[in-house]
């Protein structure tokens, strides 16, 4: 592993951890939220106002989707800490490690 590359042993210890991952999955959502009710918005609204209905769907359902996306961070992290916690060693590969 080269010297730059941040392995999966180097994050934040677990209460942190936590954290981080929600604020991640929070503006991944937001963002994935931002431009998807945009473009859902501008189709839905009608010719004149498109601009707006694109905006309006925005303001109305895109934190929405990044709270979400923050609950399914956390809880995915809370499960990764708790098992790391019962196991007493870092998984190091999500795929293949029972």
């Amino acid at each position: 592993m080269s010297p730059n590359r941040q392995s999966i042993a180097d994050r934040e210890p677990c209460p942190w951890r936590i954290i981080d991952d929600v604020g991640g999955a929070f503006c991944m959502g937001a963002i994935g939220g931002t431009i998807w009710h945009s473009v859902k918005g501008f189709k839905n609204a009608p010719t004149g106002g498109r601009t707006r209905g694109a905006l309006t769907a925005v303001k109305a359902r895109g934190p929405v989707l990044g709270g979400a996306f923050a609950v399914w961070g956390g809880l995915f992290a809370c499960c990764d800490c708790t098992i790391t916690a019962i196991r007493q060693k870092v998984r190091l590969s999500y795929i293949y490690h029972f």
